[in-house]
């Protein structure tokens, strides 16, 4: 044990102790949130900075799985398991549910975050009986606080949309990009320039807006002002794509450069900042039950995380919360090999291998698909499917192969990556809360107890 943790725990032991003898056990809050505070979250006061990091459609087997990918490919952990290692952070678990019923859809969950109270599945804080409460951002820009959006998906997607606007249906992304300007969000990056035609992006840059739409444009911004960055017609390309598509890679910027242009911006404001970093295409892999997809998205978000972490120990300020608004998909690694209990007691000896091999793929489902719209011939579209997973197919595996849909039934076998639908999950999330104001998160949350939080880690209520 490193002595900053051994110094963390000493300090963490004398709080609690001196909490139960001066206040009494009545004092200590339930589920125990005010013994896991410690000097790193308690002792900078209220949050200045609020960077909420949301990795859309993250399962736990999907964390888990880009944990174990990492050990076994490059013998290192994520930054999100370095986060819980080494750091003071606050873990709990969370519930997703909405109104509509256990399964959330990302309108839902994030207007949970937007408003703090759970409204029915598809909309955009618009309450049951039809109020529209104060959103989260607008009470940040109230405080004078700059704000930004930063997505892999849609700038006007569902979850970005959850901390800004009102709307009856998440489908109105014209109309989100509309109250995006009216409430002022100073920084906005993502795709989606389908939904800002050409009388929306003057009416931004009327309002002082820099409007940038490429990677290199993005990366030359310095002077702070207003900015709309958009960088593809939809959704950014699944990262798979980016990085083995060199025009893809020269043109999108990564999440990554776009919160770091997204830092550099809000941070010089007197007043301090709300930023939401959204890993948008995790749960669009999930759907599309893509593993190899799904982990290279997991990475190109845990690689944000470590760029904040890098803000944050210049700024001290800042609460950070890492999550995700539910699952998608269901994603676990499965034990292969040796795997017939009628036989033999299993040994799984094939896992490690065969989940590497997910490594060595080059294209996602998606564009597989889309390729796959010009081929011919069923043997055409094999040999493809050999080349951009450089897997070697049983025979009779590569005979059945005829579509993507008969290439994923086939897939867990060789990957050891399983799911149980293409569908959103009702499982429990994970949130992690580090700095200011952490330890109002308990052990177990309801998601519609973290606007509250937050506002409260910011002084605000």
């Amino acid at each position: 044990m490193s002595k900053n943790r051994t110094t963390s725990r000493r300090d963490f032991l004398k709080f609690a102790g001196a909490g139960s003898i001066v206040l009494g056990a009545a004092a200590v809050p339930a589920l125990g949130a005010s013994p896991r505070e410690s000097k790193a979250n308690a002792g900078i006061g209220s949050a200045k900075n609020i960077i909420f990091m949301v990795s859309d459609g993250m399962g736990l087997g999907t964390l888990c799985a880009t944990q174990q990918f990492l050990k076994l490919k490059e013998n290192r952990s994520s930054q999100w398991m370095k986060i819980y290692q080494d750091l003071p952070a606050v873990r709990s678990l969370c519930e997703t549910y909405s109104t509509t019923g256990l399964v959330t859809d990302s309108a839902a969950a994030a207007s949970c975050w937007g408003i703090g109270e759970r409204i029915e599945n598809g909309v955009i804080n618009i309450t049951p009986d039809g109020r529209k409460p104060v959103t989260l951002l607008q009470k940040m820009k109230a405080a004078r606080k700059l704000t930004g959006l930063v997505t892999t998906a849609t700038a006007t997607h569902a979850t970005p949309a959850g901390f800004v606007a009102n709307l009856p249906a998440r489908k109105l992304q014209s109309e989100i990009a509309q109250q995006y300007l009216e409430r002022g969000v100073d920084v906005i990056l993502g795709g989606g320039w389908t939904h800002f035609d050409n009388n929306l992006k003057n009416a931004y840059q009327k309002f002082g807006y820099k409007i940038v739409q490429n990677r290199e444009d993005l990366l030359a911004v310095k002077e702070r002002q207003p900015l709309l960055g958009l960088f593809a017609e939809k959704y950014f390309p699944f990262e798979i794509d980016r990085i083995n598509t060199p025009e893809l890679k020269a043109f999108t910027p990564t999440l990554k450069e776009m919160s770091q242009v997204a830092l550099e911006q809000l941070s010089q404001g007197s007043e301090g900042f709300f930023l939401m970093i959204e890993g948008g295409r995790v749960d669009h892999a999930g759907h599309a039950n893509d593993a190899a997809a799904i982990i290279l998205e997991q990475l190109a978000f845990d690689e944000t995380i470590a760029t904040v972490l890098s803000f944050i120990e210049k700024n001290p300020d800042t609460l950070l919360i890492i999550t995700t608004d539910h699952g998608t998909g269901g994603m676990q690694i499965n034990g292969v090999g040796n795997d017939n209990f009628e036989t033999v007691v299993p040994t799984y000896f094939d896992t490690n291998k065969n989940f590497l091999r997910l490594g060595e793929f080059t294209m996602s489902l998606e564009r597989l698909f889309a390729e796959s719209e010009s081929i011919k011939s069923v043997t055409a579209f094999r040999d493809l499917v050999v080349r951009v997973t450089n897997l070697n197919f049983k025979k009779d595996d590569l005979n059945s192969i005829s579509d993507v849909e008969s290439l994923q039934k086939i897939l867990p076998s060789y990957t050891a990556a399983g799911w149980t639908s293409g569908n959103h999950t009702a499982e429990m999330v994970e949130f992690c809360a580090y700095g200011p104001g952490a330890s109002l998160f308990t052990p177990y949350l309801r998601n519609e107890q973290v606007h509250a939080n937050i506002l409260r880690a910011a002084g605000l209520s």
